[in-house]
């Protein structure tokens, strides 16, 4: 698993590499810096919510690029509720692109929503002030492939030393878990919430779980499931949200707390927690009410 993990992260660094090299990125930054307004960042914010396309973990460490506490502790936030990692993202396109665009569309509408809403209200809640955003801007060129492969492998050598020694720290965590029972009891205490509020089978609880530990495991989880038709498409559209928005796994969540302290991060913790299961329970209460089906 870290060998495809590793692909994929090491496929969408080459890939930013080429938009960076480009001068592509930087006009990002300028075009998105009125978005990210209104959340309380700047445009320079644009770089690890991308990157968290990658790898949410690493994408906490480069928050550091940002001026203020006030504004690594928001984008830190959004990053561990709203963006997808790259195995949550292959998930979600290979469950939820095999049923309809509709489906699709709700999914990011939703997560969306929640990451404007809360950025909203936690730059109106926490104190200090948002940086000014002053950015270089080069010319539009054809990338150099040579920069591009030296800043790939740079990017990869850097994930190996800081982000995977934490993956096998949620590894080892799961290993004990599993061993002393105590994932068989945490999955059997989730499981009415899961078929309850969220509408779902009484299996997605040890998916959920599994995610929190390692998000590809349950993305795996959340994908065979799908295969075997125990999700519908409603199902799968409120999992796959659920999925998430929910809490970092086990790596982002010590990269967190490494970043911003114990404190703030089980904060977080806790906050993300709460809007995702929130977030669900009302999805699949508004679509059983609307008798949506996808």
């Amino acid at each position: 698993r870290l060998i495809v993990a590793l692909g994929m992260v090491a496929t969408f660094f080459l890939v930013f590499g080429v938009l960076e090299d480009s001068g592509y990125i930087p006009r990002l930054a300028i075009f998105s810096d009125h978005l990210f307004r209104l959340m309380g960042l700047n445009g320079k914010a644009v770089l690890p919510m991308v990157l968290g396309l990658g790898c949410d973990t690493m994408a906490t460490m480069t928050t550091r690029i940002l001026s203020t506490p006030k504004e690594r502790v928001i984008a830190i936030t959004l990053l561990a509720l709203g963006v997808p990692c790259s195995a949550q993202l292959a998930t979600i396109m290979g469950i939820l692109g095999g049923i309809s665009a509709a489906a699709l569309l709700t999914l990011f509408g939703v997560v969306l929503l929640q990451m404007l809403l809360v950025g909203f209200l936690a730059a109106r809640v926490l104190p200090g002030d948002r940086s000014e955003f002053i950015l270089e801007l080069p010319p539009l060129r054809l990338p150099v492939m040579r920069n591009v492969v030296t800043k790939t492998l740079l990017r990869v050598r850097w994930y190996l030393g800081e982000a995977v020694p934490l993956f096998l720290a949620g590894t080892a965590l799961l290993f004990v878990l599993d061993r002393t029972g105590a994932l068989a009891a945490i999955t059997r205490a989730a499981r009415p919430l899961v078929t309850g509020a969220l509408g779902l089978p009484a299996q997605t609880a040890e998916v959920f779980v599994m995610g929190f530990l390692r998000r590809d495991y349950g993305a795996a989880g959340l994908f065979s499931l799908a295969r075997e038709g125990a999700l519908s498409g409603t199902q799968s559209v409120v999992a796959l949200t659920v999925m998430t928005l929910f809490v970092p796994c086990v790596a982002n969540l010590l990269m967190i707390i490494k970043e911003r302290g114990l404190r703030t991060g089980l904060a977080i913790l806790a906050a993300v927690t709460v809007i995702a299961i929130g977030t669900g329970a009302a999805l699949h209460f508004g679509l059983r009410m609307l008798h949506v089906t996808f």
